[in-house]
């Protein structure tokens, strides 16, 4: 009893330490808008099927025996759950004295906490593979032990033990408490199903097994689960406020790199061309990296061949109001490195090109989603 009181204890107090709230990390918020939802919180309602022993003078295989479970929970947070859970159907006892066992049906409920140790000690919150701390308490009823009177009446064991339900009309059915620790095996299937393994030992009354041992009865169960979940919320960008273009928030633009052209005196019969200004920008759709803007980059391969000793600056940016910063800037180089790849299949050399991403860092314009976008300028 002591042990488990200080693991039920030790188990709250984790529970005290773990951030429970809905709100993700930076890497959950990523695994989030891929998924389209938030992977907690979320409800479940959970089949299992097995089979269970109990621990007594006879050996362990000799007393397995069938049991089934259904529970209904929560998952509150990516490490926090709590489960109802009713696991019944059939237990043995028996004796070292002679070879005979005895049957005995019995119902146990419990309230348990659920510990996700994956989620605990990972940043991310979706995971093929979970491993879960079980701790819970509750209510075991037993019945239904008659093979034990007909054993006691004809071949009266040498431990001389008694029913310790009672005998004949005076039987009284069995009430008692339940402790239980245990680890479940849980794999994520899919978004709305997990496939699993439970094992758990629970400690019973001393009177459990129909027998007087002076200490708990332990009872061990292994069985296959099957959850379905359920509630899951859909996934919101949150929506950040613009932040205006300023001379400060130019200062950290890259420095641009550009080649030093040696100065000729211009010829006094020479023909003086008027350069033709560069300045496109290809906008984008929200997570779209990739552009049918043809045009656009056929003008900005035309403008190159006509003055190859200019520099063309590829600049990818994404606005600030959808993703994070992590995807933003994912986004953003994406975008001006398949804009650069294009021109570079239209002819114009790497040379000729300055590619930079400034992710969500600046914002080009005032209107939020015109900053997915790249901006191409000849120099």
């Amino acid at each position: 009893m002591r042990i488990f009181r200080t693991l039920i204890l030790a188990t709250m107090t984790m529970v005290c330490g773990v951030n429970a709230s809905a709100q993700c990390t930076e890497a959950g918020c990523a695994e989030a808008e891929e998924l389209g939802y938030k992977p907690y919180p979320y409800g479940f309602v959970q089949l299992q099927g097995g089979v269970g022993t109990t621990f007594t003078n006879v050996g362990l295989t000799d007393l397995i025996s069938p049991t089934a479970s259904v529970g209904v929970g929560t998952f509150f947070s990516p490490a926090v759950g709590a489960r109802l859970h009713v696991n019944a159907w059939e237990s043995k006892g028996g004796f070292k004295s002679i070879p005979d066992t005895y049957k005995f049906n019995y119902v146990n409920t419990n309230a348990d906490l659920l510990l996700n140790l994956t989620n605990i000690i990972s940043k991310k919150n979706n995971h093929l593979f979970n491993l879960i701390l079980v701790g819970g308490i509750g209510l075991n009823y037993a019945w239904g032990n008659d093979d034990l009177d007909a054993i006691l009446l004809a071949k009266r064991p040498a431990e001389d033990v008694t029913n310790a339900w009672g005998e004949g009309k005076s039987r009284t059915d069995l009430l008692s408490h339940n402790i239980r620790v245990g680890l479940l095996f849980d794999f994520n299937l899919a978004k709305h199903w997990n496939l699993g393994v439970e094992v758990d030992m629970n400690s019973l009354d001393d009177r459990f097994n129909s027998k007087f041992n002076n200490s708990d009865d332990w009872m061990l169960t292994a069985q296959l689960s099957l959850t379905y979940k359920f509630g899951h919320k859909k996934y919101k960008k949150a929506v950040q406020p613009i932040v205006p273009l300023t001379p400060a928030v130019k200062a950290e633009e890259k420095p641009v790199e550009t080649a030093v052209v040696a100065k000729e005196e211009p010829k006094t019969d020479a023909v003086v061309v008027k350069e033709e200004p560069l300045n496109e920008t290809v906008y984008y759709a929200v997570r779209e990296s990739d552009s049918n803007a043809t045009a656009v980059i056929n003008k900005v391969i035309e403008w190159g061949k006509k003055y190859p000793n200019k520099k063309i600056s590829v600049s990818g940016y994404a606005d600030k109001g959808t993703g994070n910063p992590t995807i933003n800037k994912k986004y953003a180089q994406q975008r001006a490195e398949k804009v650069a790849n294009a021109l570079k299949k239209g002819g114009i050399p790497a040379s000729q090109l300055e590619v930079n991403s400034y992710g969500d860092t600046v914002q080009p314009f005032a209107e939020n989603d015109k900053n997915r976008c790249v901006i191409v300028v000849g120099k």
